[in-house]
C-alpha cells in the first residue's frame, strides 16, 4: 500500500511537472537561460528535487543520490557558495565521488546574488568538463549538466545519460 502511494505521489508529480512545461511551452536546454515566472519564496527545494527525479523516462536507472550538508565539502565543491546569504538550500551528491551526477537547489535571500550563483555552478559545471583524469565522467558534465533559474531560485543538475533535466525545473511550481 505504501508503495503504491509512493508511485501516485511520483505520477503525480510527473503530471504536474509535464503540464507545468507545456503550459509554459517548455524551452530550450539552455544553460545560460532563466526561467519563467518565480515559484512562491519559500517553496521547499525538496520539491523541485524531486520532480526532477520524477520526471525521469521509464526505464532509465533513477539516480542514486545522498543529502550532503558538509560545509567543507560544499565548500570545495562550490567556492563562494557559503558566503552568499541563502535562504535555503539543498545539495545531493552521489555516493561515489567521481561519478557525475548532482543536483543543487539553492534560494538565494537576495536577488542581486543570483547571479554570483549561477556563475559558482557554472565553474562547477566547467571544472567538471575539464576533469581529463575520468575523460568518460569528463563527457557526461558537458552533455548532461546544466544552470537554471527562476527569481531567487537557482538549480545546478547534471545527470547521467539515459536521465533528462527539465526545461525548466521550476516551471511546475510558478
Amino acid at each position: 500500500m505504501r508503495a503504491m502511494k509512493k508511485r501516485m505521489a511520483a505520477l503525480l508529480a510527473a503530471l504536474v511537472l509535464a503540464l507545468g512545461l507545456t503550459a509554459c511551452g517548455g524551452g530550450g536546454n539552455d544553460s545560460g537561460g532563466k526561467g519563467g515566472e518565480a515559484p512562491a519564496a519559500g517553496t521547499d527545494l525538496t520539491t523541485f528535487y524531486d520532480a526532477i527525479l520524477a520526471a525521469q523516462p521509464e526505464g532509465a536507472e533513477k539516480p542514486v543520490l545522498f543529502e550532503e550538508s558538509n560545509p567543507d565539502l560544499i565548500e570545495n565543491y562550490y567556492p563562494g557558495l557559503l558566503d552568499i546569504e541563502l535562504s535555503q538550500q539543498k545539495f545531493y551528491m552521489p555516493p561515489v565521488v567521481t561519478a557525475p551526477c548532482e543536483i543543487v537547489l539553492v534560494e538565494v535571500k537576495n536577488e542581486p546574488d543570483v547571479e554570483k550563483v549561477r556563475e559558482i555552478f557554472q565553474n562547477r559545471i566547467d571544472l567538471g568538463s575539464d576533469n581529463s583524469a575520468y575523460p568518460d565522467s569528463a563527457e557526461v558534465w558537458k552533455a548532461n549538466a546544466q544552470v537554471q533559474s527562476a527569481g531567487n531560485f537557482v538549480c545546478m543538475a547534471v545527470l547521467p545519460d539515459g536521465n533528462v533535466i527539465p526545461d525548466n525545473v521550476f516551471a511546475a511550481f510558478s
